[in-house]
């Protein structure tokens, strides 16, 4: 195993093909690494920028984006080599203030021309928007939904069925429809903030994590609850902390839920082919946990 010293990452994305992966830390810094070596390929954010707070790469590895706390959106082209050892660091082709308080994820959207993203913005009109990359900056916000009054936390986008997922501070989840623009379902999914949000590939169901530590599982037609993992990744302390809980959700083939939290465990689960939320049996089905 291989070991590196990098101070406060808070981010990780790996490409969705080759073996690099990058890195994203409180001091603003973005990195590129290559699964196996402890050098770095190239930085593209230097130290002394606003915290990252989400990264992600297009769906064809061609570009990838990063979002901070101070609301700003950065495209980078994933072409290490126009950074040589000697050369100046790559600048991204695109930048711009998508909310003014504060940033906290976005997704691609379908070709990756258009973006949405998830923040906080003063007027509380512009939480949750779509962009178009495509056009000037002037002319680029192509929507903004009303909706998740303290702020929109993170993001999901479901492309068969054109859905995007957000979920708020006050544990609030809500479901636009990108085709017609408009809201399509809102319920309160947890009783705290929810810090993370998955789809599964087949688009059956959605999982949500909060800051509680619990995890639900819901239907993607009805939008209906079919599991609660209770106090999944709840951090034991006598005060209650609401930036603890579940902190990434992530799904695979087959069923397979990965997920980690602030207690510092990492679980997978693989989630039986009929949900049930009287299956008592998924409560102790855990088969890896680190």
């Amino acid at each position: 195993m291989i070991k590196k010293a990098i101070n406060n990452v808070r981010r990780m994305t790996s490409h969705p093909t080759l073996p690099y992966y990058l890195t994203g830390a409180q001091d603003g810094s973005v990195r590129m690494f290559e699964w196996g070596h402890s050098q770095q390929i190239t930085c593209f954010r230097s130290g002394g920028n606003s915290r990252v707070t989400r990264m992600r790469f297009n769906y064809q590895g061609n570009k990838f984006g990063i979002v901070d706390a101070d609301g700003y959106l950065s495209l980078y082209q994933t072409n290490w080599k126009c950074c040589p050892v000697t050369g100046s660091m790559p600048k991204p082709y695109l930048t711009w203030q998508c909310h003014n308080k504060t940033a906290n994820d976005f997704v691609f959207i379908s070709s990756s021309s258009l973006i949405a993203t998830a923040g906080l913005s003063t007027d509380n009109s512009r939480n949750i928007c779509l962009w178009d990359t495509l056009v000037a900056s002037a002319n680029s916000l192509v929507h903004a939904f009303i909706c998740h009054d303290s702020g929109a936390t993170v993001l999901a986008y479901a492309p068969k069925h054109q859905l995007l997922i957000s979920c708020g501070r006050k544990g609030f989840t809500c479901v636009f429809d990108l085709q017609q623009r408009q809201q399509r379902q809102l319920f309160q999914s947890h009783d705290s903030p929810v810090k993370a949000v998955a789809i599964d590939p087949t688009e059956e169901y959605f999982v949500t994590g909060s800051a509680e530590g619990s995890i639900k599982i819901w239907n993607l037609s009805t939008f209906s609850l079919l599991h609660t993992f209770i106090n999944e990744h709840a951090r034991q302390s006598i005060f209650r902390n609401i930036g603890t809980g579940v902190m990434q959700i992530e799904t695979g083939p087959a069923n397979h839920i990965f997920s980690c939290g602030a207690d510092g465990t990492m679980k997978m689960r693989i989630l039986p082919d009929q949900f049930s939320p009287l299956n008592e049996v998924l409560k102790h089905d855990v088969k890896f946990m680190l």
